[in-house]
């Protein structure tokens, strides 16, 4: 029996460890994204306020990453070294992270279409 707990206690923690992997993945891509924005914001649209908040989310996107980065380090370590039992409490720590990983998620909509408005205000000649 304590073989079988083990066992899903394992396949739980990789579970959440691949699922940290895609959201790093992601967020990655977001900076790559940042990055872009802040070219054309500063040679297109030179707009203070989209400049402003294109900064706010790279920092946000690095503490974020941070976060994430930490939790899968200790997600790491537990499978390798630990013994805790993966139970509810443990279920909604993940979920939490979860939560906030797609509420950054939508931040990031709302300011890409702040961009993209802006963006949609200059016309070719």
């Amino acid at each position: 029996m304590q073989f079988k707990v083990d066992e899903n206690r394992r396949l739980f923690i990789k579970k959440d460890i691949l699922e940290i992997s895609q959201w790093t993945d992601d967020l990655e891509s977001k900076n790559n994204e940042i990055n872009t924005f802040s070219i054309l914001n500063r040679q297109l649209v030179k707009c203070e306020k989209i400049q402003s908040l294109i900064q706010d989310f790279r920092r946000r996107n690095t503490l974020a990453m941070a976060a994430l980065c930490k939790y899968e380090q200790n997600l790491r370590q537990e499978l390798e070294f630990g013994s805790v039992e993966y139970d509810v409490q443990r279920a909604k720590v993940h979920e939490k992270k979860r939560v906030e990983y797609l509420m950054f998620i939508k931040d990031y909509r709302v300011l890409k279409t702040t961009i993209y408005n802006q963006l949609t205000q200059y016309k070719r000649k």
